[in-house]
């Protein structure tokens, strides 16, 4: 609406500078006729006043005739120019509908708290990379099924990296152990399972797992 009426404010100013041109002209041109009626209706022998007069008209006459050319020149400048403006007006118009039917695209906010969360990954993902490995204990020649399904059951096969929150809903993002990459990163719901694992409720602090053949097992949530 503000291109529209920028439109109308734009070509009322120029057809009003032409009707005042337009107007300055027919003045000229009026004058111009009166002085050669009065010219032509001078007597054979005219008085010295009167041709006195009569040369006066004269040099007006020739003085008026480079000003109405001039009027002419600059009316047909504003004219071209008045069109020229129109259509600038109609391409801007189109330019402003095509930026319009654009889709917006995502807001500061929703990219400083997308920056937050890549920055938090990848602190954990560093963080994960440089810490010591947890040496596994041997297991017992006299069990060591026994003994490897406790180890397994102790060590989760990945390593919580917080809570993501979509709209209402919480997820538990979750990375699998060896990986390093922020695409291999799961969003685990209750209900969800990873490399066996499976979620059963998220609480305050706390993710509870099902391990099979052991039961449910609580992991801290960063």
């Amino acid at each position: 609406m503000k291109v529209h009426h920028f439109q109308a404010l734009v070509i009322g100013a120029l057809s009003l500078g032409a009707a005042v041109l337009a107007a300055e002209s027919y003045n000229q041109h009026q004058q111009l006729a009166e002085l050669q009626t009065a010219a032509r209706n001078a007597p054979a022998a005219p008085s010295p006043s009167l041709r006195r007069d009569i040369g006066e008209l004269r040099t007006t006459l020739a003085t008026l005739s480079p000003q109405i050319a001039e009027l002419k020149d600059a009316q047909h400048q504003h004219t071209a120019a008045q069109a020229t403006f129109g259509q600038q007006l109609d391409e801007l118009a189109g330019s402003v509908r095509i930026l319009q039917a654009v889709p917006p695209g995502p807001s500061s906010a929703e990219l400083t708290a997308l920056a937050q969360r890549m920055g938090a990954t990848e602190a954990a993902l560093e963080k994960l990379s440089t810490a010591p490995k947890v040496p596994i204990a041997a297991s017992s020649p006299t069990s060591p099924g026994s003994d490897q399904s406790k180890t397994k059951a102790r060590q989760p096969p990945f390593t919580l990296q917080g809570i993501e929150t979509r709209g209402t809903v919480r997820f538990v993002a979750a990375l699998p152990a060896g990986a390093h990459a922020l695409s291999t990163v799961h969003l685990l719901q209750p209900g969800d399972s990873l490399n066996g694992w499976q979620l059963r409720a998220i609480r305050e602090g706390q993710a509870v797992f099902q391990v099979p053949g052991h039961g449910d097992r609580s992991l801290p949530i960063p």
